[in-house]
């Protein structure tokens, strides 16, 4: 088995920046409907898939991540973010509504590969923050690979912290 180093980031809320960036027109950014689940976790399944940062862990994550993703759309209001183009949904955020989780941000900031590296990502991290400030949240929490795009391209803006974390993918809450 190989050995997986996590990191975990931190967001201080109150410091979050007042706006995010400006997306091009053609994107928005918007609550999901309990009727795109299927489609939200297809992106979130070929973010990962296609990301060969994830190849060695990707099969120890998929339980894990399935149950996440049930008990994120067992909610009256399903917190999720999506990111579409048109009326295509490219990009997905689900988020943990419990303040003391471990992880708020359940897969992180997911966009469909051909939509990476023009910001849209970085977007979806904002507004997925600035969604738990506005349900009360003072601090917010997202748990990653250390070596993964994410963890040193996305999770270290709006002044993040980070650490070493350990983390052990397990099915049950606690």
């Amino acid at each position: 088995m190989k050995l997986v180093r996590w990191t975990r980031f931190t967001w201080d809320l109150a410091k979050l920046p007042a706006e995010g960036r400006v997306l091009d027109v053609h994107y928005h950014i918007r609550p999901v409907t309990r009727e795109e689940e299927k489609t939200v976790r297809a992106v979130i399944w070929s973010s990962f898939a296609l990301d060969m940062n994830w190849s060695d862990t990707l099969k120890t994550m998929k339980d894990w991540l399935e149950v996440r993703l049930d008990e994120v759309f067992e909610h009256k209001v399903v917190p999720c973010l999506v990111v579409t183009h048109g009326s295509r949904i490219i990009g997905a955020s689900p988020l943990d509504p419990d303040p003391e989780a471990e992880c708020h941000l359940v897969s992180g900031p997911c966009m469909l590969n051909e939509y990476r590296n023009r910001g849209i990502g970085t977007e979806l991290l904002f507004q997925s923050l600035q969604a738990l400030r506005e349900t009360g949240f003072e601090r917010a929490r997202a748990i990653t690979k250390g070596n993964v795009p994410v963890a040193k391209f996305v999770y270290t803006k709006f002044n993040s912290v980070s650490e070493p974390w350990e983390f052990e993918p397990v099915l049950a809450r606690s």
